[in-house]
This record gives structure tokens, sequence and C-alpha cells, in this order.
């Protein structure tokens, strides 16, 4: 891991990675760098009771300093500050993953994330609204719209957002909304099957057949007469990747995939963290003793216990075990000749999750494609970019404007 990535937590390389992550939205005001600094000092390496105390404490703070601003006429200050509690409350939540149903704690925190991300969306410039979209039979999921104010119903390209393994679509929404909208798009996120809204509210887990979710995602979309039907493009973020690579092998109608970062077997990123001794009970079908095993472990490895108390949830099962069998279902193998849509494969240089797959993945695309890899050097190269939105971003318009036959303002 790069050592940029390990500065404020060395030993802890999962909470390193989670500070980066929300230290990352100060390029979109969600964040302030000094203030991550100060929160990360007062918590120790690996105590998940600090870490929740001291976001948590921030986020409160901030909610309070935007009711101040608002008080004194000051919008943009109330905005900003209500945007970094939604980014706080979210990474104070984090690692509250033993029984998520039945936290309280953990449900209130995802309520004061949403609340404070919505109260900052009254106080932007652009369109923000929050829609069902249809899904199976009566069900709906339910999306979030940024969209252009200046002629809000002229059609326009839309890039569609999908979150991933533990992201909501707020976040992941915003992480490009000020760049696309800025570049003449609209956005919509959504939170699918085990994300999100759609996990907390609904109870509906991951589903492997994901085509089966961005169908109507897409659908949606292409009813709504502020899309350019000829101009939409579909993203997946993390295990997102995976889901949107795995959908565009049934779903055609886009004119351009990215994948942020590409993922041709998500059980891998599992199977490369999990213990040899562990690899080898499995085989053999010792499953009560692999188990057993875990719980020794987790303890010892705040990622692989978060990664496993996570799976849990988000796949609907009750064992490490079965996580660990539950992602092996989540792999592109004899689908990805089928993906044909023009796609963009991000790479990490340094991705401690994904490490190899968006090679995998592009090695094996036979569509038009392009590969990009972020670097140290550009500070970019955690999983996702994470920290480097800006650099990101950067490389996903440059491919999409020419793509789709666009042209800047800047260009202009």
């Amino acid at each position: 891991m790069a050592f940029y990535m390990q500065s404020l937590f060395p030993k802890n390389q999962s909470f390193s990675f989670e500070a980066l992550r929300a230290a990352g939205y100060a390029n979109a005001a969600g964040a302030d760098i000094g203030e991550v600094m100060a929160i990360c000092s007062r918590i120790a390496p690996g105590d998940e009771d600090a870490w929740l105390k001291e976001w948590k404490g921030s986020g409160d703070r901030a909610v309070a300093n935007a009711e101040i601003s608002l008080s004194k006429g000051n919008r943009s200050g109330a905005r900003d500050a209500f945007l970094r509690a939604a980014n706080y409350y979210r990474t104070a939540e984090f690692y509250r993953r033993d029984n998520p149903f039945n936290d309280a704690l953990s449900a209130s925190l995802a309520t004061q994330s949403t609340r404070a991300f919505y109260a900052a969306m009254k106080l932007v410039d652009h369109i923000t609204e929050r829609v069902r979209i249809p899904y199976e039979g009566s069900v709906t999921l339910p999306g979030t719209i940024f969209r252009q104010r200046e002629d809000q119903n002229k059609p326009r390209p839309l890039v569609i957002v999908n979150g991933g393994f533990d992201s909501t679509r707020e976040e992941v929404g915003y992480g490009i909304a000020p760049w696309a909208l800025e570049a003449g798009f609209n956005v919509l996120t959504f939170d699918g099957p085990g994300q999100g809204e759609t996990l907390r509210e609904q109870k509906l887990r991951f589903r492997p057949d994901w085509e089966n979710v961005i169908t109507p995602v897409v659908e949606y979309a292409l009813s709504q007469e502020y899309v350019d039907e000829k101009k939409l493009v579909i993203m997946g973020i993390s295990m997102g990747g995976f889901l949107v690579a795995r959908a565009a092998a049934f779903e055609h109608r886009a004119a351009a995939i990215v994948v942020n970062d590409g993922i041709f077997d998500f059980g891998d990123s599992f199977r490369r963290s999990t213990p040899a001794i562990i690899k080898c009970l499995l085989k053999y079908g010792w499953y009560g003793t692999v188990n057993r095993l875990l719980g020794f472990v987790m303890p010892m490895d705040t990622g692989l216990s978060w990664a496993l108390r996570n799976g849990k949830w988000v796949f609907g099962v009750t064992s490490g075990v079965e996580v660990l069998e539950a992602v092996n279902k989540y792999t592109l193998d004899g689908l990805v000749d089928k993906i044909v849509t023009p796609i963009l494969v991000m790479d990490a240089a340094d991705d401690h999750f994904l490490k190899g797959q968006p090679a995998a993945l592009f090695g094996k695309l036979e569509c038009e494609k392009a590969y990009v890899v972020l670097t140290q050097e550009e500070g970019a190269s955690a999983h996702c970019h994470v920290g480097a939105s800006a650099r990101a971003n950067q490389v996903v318009f440059d491919w999409l404007l020419p793509q789709l036959g666009m042209v800047s303002n800047a260009s202009m």
C-alpha cells in the first residue's frame, strides 16, 4: 500500500483507507483536510468505538455550524458544513456491522448522514430530486437525480452511477456530480439490492444477475424528458465495476460504460485476503472449523473482519463461510464476450481490494475499450482513486466527451 495511504494509520490499512476516503471529498466540499487529520489524531488504530465517537462528534459539530451559518444568511457556508456532516456521519457508521438491522445507533447515523446531505442539496445551484424507480412488481428502488437548473427539461447526456459493496447513492452520486454537471451531464444514482436505503428499509440483498437491476433503471432514465437517449452512460464504482459490467452483457442501450475500478471476478478479492489454511479447509468442506478460525482471525484484521460482517448483512447470510461462498457467484466467466458497449476500464496501481482485476477484465473484453492506470505519483493509486477525485473525474470525462461526440465548455 502506498506510503501516502498509510500516513494517518500506519498500522491499520482499513482505517487508513477509510480516512483517505473521507478526506477525498474535500474536492467537493465534503471534508476539510485539517479536520480529518485532527479527527484521526484522536483515534487509536483499530479502535472502532473511538472511530465512531470522533467522526460522529465531528458530524454533530458540522451540523451545529451549518445551522449557525443558516441563521446568518451564509448559505454557502451552511451547504459545505452539511456536506461535511453527511460524509462524517457515513464514516462514523462504517464499522457498525454486527447486526445493522437491529442497531439503533447504526440506523441513526445513516439517517443523520442522509438528512445532512439533502439539507446541503437545498442550498446548491443544481436540481436534486429523490425519485422512486419501478423495479419488480410493486417494488421500487430509491434514486437521486442531480441535474442542470438552466433549461432543466432539455435532453442532456446522463450518467447512471452504480455503487458497490458498501456505498450509498448519495456518496457515489456526489462523488461525480459536480464534475458531470460542469461538463454538461445530468446524473442519476440509485441504491440497488444490498445497498444503502434499499438494504436498510426494504431488506433487499445483493443478487448476481444485476442486469435485472440495471435494466429497470435504464428504462426509468429513458422515460425522462431531460435524458438524451443517445448519450446514456452507466458507471460502476468499486463492486459496482463488476455489477455494471455484468449488466452490460445483457443491457446494450448505453452509449458508454465506465468501470472504476474494473472487476472480472469479485470473489478474487476475498480469496486473496483469506489465509491459506482457511482456503485449504474450505476445499475439503471443514466449514465449522473455518468459521471458528475466522472468529480468531477477525479481531486481528480490521479489514477482513469488516468485509465478512458487511458481507453477512448485504448477502443475507449468517456465517463467514457463507460470505466466502456467496462472492464466488460474482464473476464474468462465460459472459464477458457479450459486452459490446464501448468501455473505459480504470485501474489503481496500489488497489488493496481488487489488485489485478481491472487488467484481467480489460484483457478479456472484445468490444471497443480503453484502459487507464492511475499512480502513486499523482496520489491516485488507492482503490477507486479515493483521495484523488479531481484526477479520476478528469480521466472519466477526458474519455467520455469525445466518445459521445461532445465539446466541453473549456474547448469552445
